[in-house]
């Protein structure tokens, strides 16, 4: 392609989602935009992309900016940071919330909805420290459509036996009659899955004792990185709040943040300076 089509393309990209890619990238561009190409009418990638940099923002625009963004997901991924949840920051937020008896955790890249399912089957063994408590999850994400499929909580054989165990399977979910997995009503409920940009305004978000936003911020520039880092800050109930970012994130150098060990990893509070 063009260089300067496909850089176009990218800045455009960046514009939008955040999403930072260059022209070494050329490969994933055309492996995410073929399929949807063809699907509209053009012969090639090429020329899909062509007319995206050459015409006003539509919704065809957004299904190829959403096709860029990448969606691997599963339940309990990576395994020590929901062990973090479970071992220490839940009994932490449950011991500092004692008067309001409230808790909010927001998952920032929802994706197909594993992520924030996994907490909920977590809050499941706190179920007596919690007891009359108000505890909701919010699960965000740039794509509507892999939402959709979030809200239905409907998994196939490979997406359960990805992560969880055979009795968390057995606890957690009903097999179909298809040989799908269902998810249990009860796990659903905690979760409230609504579509959010993250470097677009954001209206109407409340205040959270945890935000995860894992395996995002490698995606995007320094700019956008520090963008989004500011409004989490903002978002945070108090000191006693957490962030968590994904295993090869960091905050290096940030006046809003302190850092806080958790064993093999950390996790990020507001500076108390």
């Amino acid at each position: 392609m063009n260089p300067t089509v496909l850089l176009t393309f990218c800045n455009q990209l960046e514009s939008h989602l955040g999403i930072s890619l260059d022209l070494s990238k050329e490969y994933l561009i055309r492996a995410r935009l073929d399929s949807l190409a063809k699907e509209n009418g053009f012969a090639d990638y090429e020329k899909f992309v062509r007319m995206l940099i050459s015409t006003p923002i539509e919704a065809l625009h957004h299904k190829a900016f959403e096709a860029m963004t990448t969606n691997e997901t599963f339940f309990f991924r990576d395994g020590y940071p929901f062990e973090t949840i479970r071992e220490t920051l839940l009994p932490a937020l449950i011991q500092a919330r004692q008067a309001t008896k409230r808790l909010n955790i927001w998952c920032a890249a929802a994706s197909t909805g594993q992520e924030p399912y996994s907490i909920s089957m977590i809050l499941e063994d706190f179920e007596s420290e919690l007891a009359g408590w108000n505890v909701n999850i919010l699960a965000t994400d740039i794509s509507e459509a892999v939402l959709v499929g979030a809200r239905k909580g409907l998994y196939s054989s490979l997406d359960t036996h990805r992560g969880l165990t055979p009795e968390q399977v057995e606890r957690f979910f009903t097999r179909t009659p298809e040989g799908s997995y269902q998810l249990s009503k009860k796990i659903m409920s905690r979760v409230e899955f609504k579509t959010l940009n993250l470097i677009s305004s954001w209206n109407l978000l409340g205040k959270y004792d945890l935000i995860l936003i894992r395996n995002v911020l490698i995606y995007f520039n320094r700019q956008n990185r520090d963008l989004v880092l500011n409004r989490m800050h903002q978002q945070l109930l108090d000191e006693k709040s957490y962030l968590m970012l994904g295993s090869s994130e960091s905050i290096f150098s940030d006046a809003h943040y302190q850092s806080v060990r958790t064993g093999r990893g950390s996790v990020y509070q507001k500076s108390q300076s």
